[in-house]
């Protein structure tokens, strides 16, 4: 069995919308427009509590892609009066094991 250790940067959002069509725009612009236009990004994950909230999770290459990422995105929805956003960043170093 080998190990493979890999360091990426994470963004989790907690996103609560006002209305289900605000909700599902945003998950349309995560699935056809935010994976292809930020730089560094390895993957969007979008777990729905509810109708109204999300939980999205944003993988990066490194830290400074994450940057990078807040100016083209997280700052403008921070700035929807419809939207309340939350965001929580840092390293996350996993293990995954191969048989």
């Amino acid at each position: 069995m080998s190990t493979t250790v890999s360091i990426m940067y994470l963004r989790v959002n907690n996103i609560k919308f006002s209305s289900k069509i605000e909700a599902d725009a945003m998950k349309a612009l995560a699935k056809y427009e935010m994976i292809n236009n930020i730089p560094g990004i390895i993957s969007i994950e979008v777990v729905s509590v509810s109708e109204l909230h999300s939980i999205v999770i944003l993988k990066f290459e490194s830290k400074e892609h994450a940057e990078k990422s807040k100016e083209i995105y997280i700052n403008k929805l921070k700035q929807n009066p419809n939207l309340k956003v939350e965001s929580f960043e840092g390293k996350r170093d996993f293990v995954v094991e191969k048989s």
